[in-house]
């Protein structure tokens, strides 16, 4: 019995406790009148240096109205609610519910945390949630952070920010436009939604959906994205990207420019660093290199893109590889191009194109000088068929090695060696074919002009023949491994992405 009575006093006092915690008291008036309403309930009008307090949050103004047992009150003139000693909310007109702990204040509010403050016109607050609400275009500021919005919430507990409505973040170092934002200040970082720009230094960036994480300087950015800054621009579906780094990976519809290195990269997949340059790229990959007047145009199912120490790279395509340029094209499983040597070495068994001139080979090597087509090297079973002056036939030669060197970009001259032969067409003035030369030594050279070979100069000690045409048996007409497959030769169009209407 005397426990349950001991039980039935802490109730009541704890109760009483919590009753008096939640009721809003009186600390001080010049003048106060009190009016007993006909529902039971008092009124207090109070005049001069009004206080009034609930918990730990003390109101003051120049007059107020109280009322109770409702447990509310209006403020009139220099309001000021002090929370704690945290937060400071000032302005004109107050409403006050005591019962929810939340208010409305108007007229040029300010609401003062240690490390912010809120300028506004009307603030509806929370004191449970710690929740600021406003509705009327505003600016946070906090440090040298400026956050302007149309709608915003500020919570003061966490110094958690939700914005909405043509939002402006501006800081010493960057600058964010957007629709949507939340903004956690513990970590630094910004959730955005809607078209959304980023700027910083001279770099820009745009999306619809994204994360920046500032004191990192981490971009995750989605719903297409893309950043530009000088001499390069980015674009994917999604990109996670680090500023200071200038690195990053892309994922689906991505694209890499690189003015200052002349490349265009396309892809669903980009490993990506701008310097010292560095690429990772997937499945399948489109390539573009910027090369003197022409541009050549590469395909393959991944790149691999590497800068040394002396500011060379090295380009590797692998597998299924297909180029395009003006003058000349071909496919083959491994494409490696060497800036330092100015040396492309295609692998194995590539197929080449040169205006009307075809050329097979186990292995192939080609230099570069000025950005334009320098010399040519053909490695194990090497085959040339060219197209004949009546457009129809085809000429051919063989040898276990070739050497060429192009001007302009075109065929000049080639020297084939080991076991070469050659079958070459005798065309009239008319464009009828009369007859057919065959010719067997340890090397044949080929004079071209205008891309076709025009004279044909063999070593000493071969074998020559010739035969008219009506008469030549058909072993005679052709050479092994010289198929023409000009139906074969990579078109542009191949090298580029395909585009879904």
């Amino acid at each position: 019995m005397k426990r349950a009575f001991l039980i039935g006093w802490a109730l009541l006092f704890i109760c009483t406790s919590a009753r008096a915690q939640k009721t809003i008291r009186i600390l001080n008036s010049d003048h106060l009148e009190i009016k007993k309403q006909k529902n039971g309930s008092r009124v207090y009008y109070l005049q001069g240096n009004v206080g009034l307090q609930q918990d730990v949050a003390v109101m003051t103004s120049d007059s107020a109205i109280l009322i109770q047992p409702q447990n509310e009150f209006k403020a009139f003139g220099n309001v000021k609610i002090v929370q704690a000693d945290t937060t400071v909310v000032t302005g004109e007109r107050l409403d006050y519910k005591g019962e929810t702990r939340t208010f409305v204040i108007k007229d040029n509010v300010n609401l003062i945390t240690p490390n912010s403050k809120l300028s506004t016109q009307v603030l509806f607050y929370d004191r449970v949630t710690a929740n600021a609400y406003y509705t009327t275009r505003s600016t946070l500021y906090r440090n040298q952070l400026e956050l302007t919005a149309d709608i915003g919430t500020y919570n003061t507990r966490y110094e958690t920010v939700r914005l909405r409505g043509s939002v402006e973040a501006i800081d010493s170092a960057y600058t964010l436009f957007t629709d949507t934002l939340i903004y956690y200040p513990s970590m630094d970082s910004y959730d955005f939604a809607g078209p959304s720009t980023l700027l910083k230094d001279s770099t820009t960036i745009q999306c619809q959906v994204g994360r920046y994480e500032a004191n990192l300087s981490q971009l995750y950015l989605g719903n297409g994205a893309n950043i530009a800054s000088p001499k390069s621009f980015i674009r994917a579906d999604s990109i996670s990207y680090n500023l200071n780094d200038e690195s990053g990976e892309l994922f689906n519809k991505a694209l890499v420019a690189d003015t200052a290195q002349g490349l265009v990269l396309e892809s669903d997949y980009i490993d990506y660093v701008k310097k010292p340059n560095y690429v990772n790229a997937y499945s399948p990959v489109y390539y573009r290199q910027r090369m003197d007047e022409d541009t050549l145009y590469a395909i393959g199912d991944t790149l691999k893109i590497r800068e040394d120490s002396a500011e060379f790279h090295t380009v590797d395509l692998l597998f299924n590889t297909r180029f395009f340029s003006t003058d000349f094209q071909g496919n083959s499983r491994f494409f490696n191009f060497k800036e330092e040597t100015d040396v492309l070495t295609l692998f194995p068994k590539p197929l080449m194109w040169s205006k009307e001139n075809q050329f097979s080979c186990d292995s192939s090597l080609m230099t570069l000088r000025d950005e334009k087509l320098d010399s040519l090297f053909l490695n194990g079973n090497a085959a040339i068929v060219s197209l004949s002056k009546d457009s129809i036939h085809f000429d051919q030669a063989i040898g276990k090695r070739l050497e060429g060197n192009f001007l302009n970009n075109a065929v000049h001259a080639l020297r084939l060696e080991g076991n070469a032969e050659n079958i070459s067409h005798s065309i009239n003035d008319d464009g009828l074919i009369e007859g057919i030369s065959k010719s067997a030594c340890s090397w044949i050279e080929i004079q071209f002009k205008d891309g076709e070979a025009n004279k044909v100069k063999a070593g000493p000690g071969g074998e020559a023949s010739y035969v008219p045409w009506s008469s030549a048996p058909d072993e005679m007409k052709s050479l092994p491994r010289c198929t023409p497959a000009f139906n074969l030769r990579t078109t542009k169009a191949e090298t580029r992405p395909k585009i879904n209407l």
